[in-house]
Formats: structure tokens, C-alpha cells, sequence
């Protein structure tokens, strides 16, 4: 068994907010690992703490971001059962930077849900496959935020009158069933071509049930020092709410309520994602510095409902380690992007006044043991 961890901090400016011309800088996520593999039987676990300064929210949270037991069989193929991360798209992460693509934020990538994922043995065509009953769940607590919200992945929660935008909307994710297949292909299987599907039930807490969808294919390789990721995602949320249950005169079924790291926002029931990372390894060291990796990853998330308008995102950054320590330095474009902007209702609907471009620079240095 291994047990290990990380603290890290942020330096962070955002164009937006003339009440930080300088940005601010503290903690921003201390956290544990707990992990065991003898051959065999295999676990992992991982707990946060999360600290939002003024600028930021100004409150802290903690929460378990997954936990899992598991068996490898003798053909090498894996079984896990508890909260562990979705199969599906480009994994591990659809980006090369730490603020990863709108598809993080739109719940389809990075996510982690409770059930059961099988991984087929290694090889050349790989195939993952989950059932999972629950949502990511809300295993923590936090300081004045919307209790649904405070988890990692961004799942379909109720909405919250205080911390939210008060629809009276509470939907939830249930029986989950995800298929992921990859191929492995080139010199040294260094391209991988792969298709993702997803299906599940939406419950809006009055007894009925409505399906949402996803699919994705998507590219990954490698030439020489260059890397290339590629997605194409689309998803639908079938949703079944009052005429009531919605805010700004939008119709209640245009949009749905996602939520994590404490708050719930709006995003459209509908759209298409796009994603094209960039990426190039800088070979060498710099004194105790190395694993220099240059990335420019851009994603678009285009809704397929009303008038809704285009959300984007571009950042540009650099990443690079010394011993435990990993550093990322990100200068972000945002439009209609939650974390890039503050237009916190982007993914959804949004105001004329919101169509501009905003710029965020995050440092961040993170020590892991």
C-alpha cells in the first residue's frame, strides 16, 4: 500500500475583476492518496480539501474525489467496483493543461461516477465498459455553497435557491452505462483511434424519467516530440420539467443543471464539442528543471437549442517538473466559459454583454509525495 498526496498553489489573474488588478495567490488543493496493488487486488483512493479565495468564491470544501476496490485477472484485464472515473472520449483527460476542456465542465470528461467498470486486457484494441446506478455524489462538505454541488465531477444536480438560479429543477443521473473502445496503431502503438457511447436516466424528482445521450470519437498520437489530441462529441439531455421550472423566460426544458466545486449553472441540453490539443516536448533540463511540455489546447461547445450562443476556450501554457514538484503556467481565452469569464451562465444562455473575449493567467506549483 502506498499513501501520498499533494498540496498546491495558485497564483491567479483574471481581466475581468477590477477588484484584484494584481490577482491573488494562495493554497489551492491539499489532498490524500490512498493506493494498493499486489498483482491482484487493487484499490484507490483519494480525498480533497479545496481553498477559494477572495476572487475565487471566497470558501473552502473537501470531498472525496474517488474510491474504489478491484481485481486484475491472469489475462490482465481489470474489474472495479465504487466511485471511479467514466470511460469515455480521450482519457486520461481530453487536454494537456491543468483547467482541462469544456468538456470537463459539461460533465464529459475527467468524470467520476459509483458502479462497476471493467477494462478488457492490454492490446493493441482495448475496450472499457461501466454500469453505474449513482452520480459522483456529494461525499464532503463545504462553507456556504449548494450541498448537491460539492463534488468533483460535473454531474446533473437539483438546483439550490440560495447558491443557484432557483428553477426548482432536480434532476439526477442514474443507471449510467458507458462503452469505450480503442485502438492502438503505428510504430510503437503511439496513435490510438477510439468511439465512445453513453446512455442514462435523467430523474426530475417527481417520478418521471427521460434519457440522456453521448457519443465521441476521437484521435490521440504521437510524432516525435509532438503530440496531437483530437475529439468530436455529441450530447443530448432529454429533460422533463415544468413550465415553471426555469429562469429568465428561457424554456425549462433548453437547459439542464450541472454542478461541482460548490455550485450548480445552467448548460444547454443539447450541443457538440470539439477539441484540438497541440502539444510539443521540450528535450533537456534547465538546472533542476525538466519534462518541459509547450500546448495550445482549444475546445468549442456549439448548442443545439434556441439561440443559444457558441462557448469557447484556448490555453496556451507550459508545464514543466523539478524532483516532486510540478509546475503549470496557463495564460487562458474564454468566451462564455464559467472559469474563464464572468459570465457564469455561459454554457447555457447567455447576455449580448458577456460576447467579448476575457483572458485568466493561472501559476500554479503543486508538491507531490
Amino acid at each position: 500500500m502506498h499513501i501520498g498526496g499533494a498540496i498546491r498553489f495558485n497564483y491567479v489573474y483574471k481581466n475581468w475583476q477590477p477588484d484584484h488588478p494584481h490577482g491573488f495567490f494562495g493554497l489551492d488543493t491539499a489532498r490524500l492518496d490512498i493506493n494498493y496493488d499486489d498483482g491482484r487486488w487493487l484499490g484507490s483512493g483519494q480525498y480533497r480539501y479545496n481553498d477559494f479565495p477572495q476572487g475565487q468564491g471566497d470558501y473552502t470544501e473537501h470531498f472525496l474525489h474517488h474510491g474504489w476496490v478491484g481485481m486484475r485477472f491472469e489475462d490482465k484485464s481489470t474489474v472495479h467496483v465504487g466511485l471511479d472515473k467514466i470511460p469515455f472520449g480521450l482519457l486520461p483527460f481530453a487536454s494537456n493543461n491543468f483547467y482541462e476542456s469544456i468538456a470537463f465542465y459539461t460533465g464529459l470528461e475527467d468524470m467520476y461516477d459509483l458502479g462497476v467498470t471493467y477494462a478488457s486486457k492490454p492490446g493493441a484494441l482495448e475496450w472499457q465498459l461501466g454500469f453505474y446506478p449513482r452520480d459522483g455524489g456529494s461525499y464532503g462538505g463545504s462553507s456556504n455553497t449548494a450541498g448537491a454541488s460539492n463534488r468533483y465531477s460535473f454531474n446533473i444536480v437539483a438546483d439550490d435557491d440560495a447558491q443557484g438560479y432557483a428553477t426548482g429543477q432536480k434532476d439526477s443521473e442514474r443507471n449510467t452505462l458507458v462503452g469505450r473502445a480503442a485502438w492502438h496503431f503505428g510504430a510503437g502503438d503511439k496513435q490510438e483511434l477510439g468511439l465512445s457511447g453513453l446512455s442514462g436516466e435523467i430523474r426530475n424528482g417527481a417520478g418521471e424519467h427521460s434519457r440522456r445521450n453521448a457519443v465521441a470519437v476521437h484521435y490521440k498520437g504521437a510524432f516525435g516530440p509532438v503530440g496531437v489530441m483530437l475529439e468530436a462529441l455529441r450530447y443530448s439531455h432529454h429533460t422533463r420539467h415544468a413550465p415553471g421550472q426555469t429562469y429568465g423566460g428561457l424554456d425549462p426544458n433548453s437547459f439542464v443543471m450541472l454542478g461541482a466545486f460548490g455550485y450548480p449553472y445552467p448548460v444547454a441540453a443539447k450541443g457538440d464539442i470539439l477539441v484540438a490539443n497541440l502539444s510539443y516536448d521540450i528535450p533537456g533540463s534547465l538546472g533542476p528543471f525538466s519534462g518541459f511540455k509547450l500546448y495550445n489546447d482549444y475546445s468549442v461547445l456549439t448548442k443545439r437549442v434556441g439561440n443559444y450562443k457558441d462557448s469557447q476556450q484556448n490555453v496556451t501554457g507550459l508545464s514543466f517538473s523539478a524532483g516532486k514538484w510540478y509546475f503549470y503556467a496557463d495564460y487562458m481565452l474564454g468566451r462564455h466559459q464559467p472559469y474563464m469569464g464572468p459570465d457564469f451562465g455561459g454554457l447555457g444562455s447567455t447576455s449580448g454583454r458577456y460576447d467579448s473575449v476575457t483572458h485568466r493567467v493561472n501559476l500554479q506549483a503543486g508538491y507531490y509525495f
